[in-house]
C-alpha cells in the first residue's frame, strides 16, 4: 500500500506539471512571455575617435636614408676651381593627417571606408646640413654657388627618393597600418581611398 501511495504522489506531480508547462506554452503562443536574443553588429565610430587619429598629425609611412653628390665648376683664366659635397638626408613619405577633410570615414555595419589624402613628402627641410661634407675645394666660392650646390643636391635627392616605387610602398604601408587600426577598432572590412 505504501508503494502504491508514493506512485499516486509523483503521477499526480507529473499531471500537474505537464498541465503547467501546457499552459504556459499555450499563453505564450496567444503573446504572452516573449524572449529573444539578437546581436547588433553595427560599430559605432565615435567623434572621438575619429579626433584622436586626426590628432596624430604626420603619419610617416616610408623614409629613404638617401646621400648625393653635387658638384661644380668655374672655368678660369688660369686656372678651372671645383666645388664638391656629399649631402646626407632622409625624406619622409606620409600622410598629414590636418589634409582630410569632411567626414572622411564613415562605418557602415562592420565595413568602413576611409578617404585619406595621398601620400607625400612630410617635411621639405631633410638635409641634414650638419653632416654635409665637402669632399673637394679649390678657390674661393660665395655663399650663392654653395647655396645653389645645396638646391641641386636637394632635388637630385629628391628625384632619388619620391619615384613612384617609393610612393606605391608609402602608400601599401598606410593601407596596412590604416586596416590594422580600425580591425582593432572591430571593423571587420576596410576600404581606403587616397585623395590625389
Amino acid at each position: 500500500m505504501g508503494k502504491w501511495l508514493s506512485a499516486l504522489k509523483w503521477l499526480v506531480v507529473a499531471v500537474v506539471l505537464a498541465v503547467f508547462i501546457g499552459l504556459l506554452i499555450k499563453w505564450n503562443r496567444k503573446g504572452g512571455i516573449s524572449v529573444e536574443a539578437g546581436f547588433d553588429d553595427r560599430i559605432e565610430l565615435t567623434s572621438q575617435e575619429i579626433r584622436r587619429i586626426e590628432q596624430i598629425g604626420q603619419w610617416e609611412f616610408l623614409s629613404v636614408q638617401s646621400e648625393v653628390v653635387a658638384d661644380t665648376l668655374r672655368k678660369g683664366f688660369f686656372t678651372d676651381d671645383r666645388l664638391v659635397a656629399v649631402y646626407t638626408g632622409v625624406p619622409r613619405i606620409g600622410i598629414d593627417m590636418n589634409r582630410v577633410t569632411g567626414e572622411w570615414a564613415q562605418a557602415h555595419g562592420d565595413t568602413v571606408t576611409l578617404r585619406l589624402p595621398a601620400v607625400h613628402l612630410l617635411d621639405k627641410n631633410f638635409i641634414d646640413e650638419a653632416r654635409t661634407k665637402v669632399f673637394y675645394e679649390s678657390g674661393k666660392w660665395p655663399n650663392g654657388a654653395r647655396r645653389d650646390l645645396y638646391d641641386r643636391a636637394y632635388g637630385k635627392m629628391l628625384r632619388q627618393c619620391l619615384t613612384p616605387s617609393n610612393m606605391r610602398r608609402a602608400e601599401a604601408n598606410a593601407r596596412n597600418q590604416f586596416t590594422a587600426l580600425f580591425r582593432a577598432l572591430g571593423f571587420h572590412a576596410v576600404e581606403i581611398y587616397f585623395i590625389r
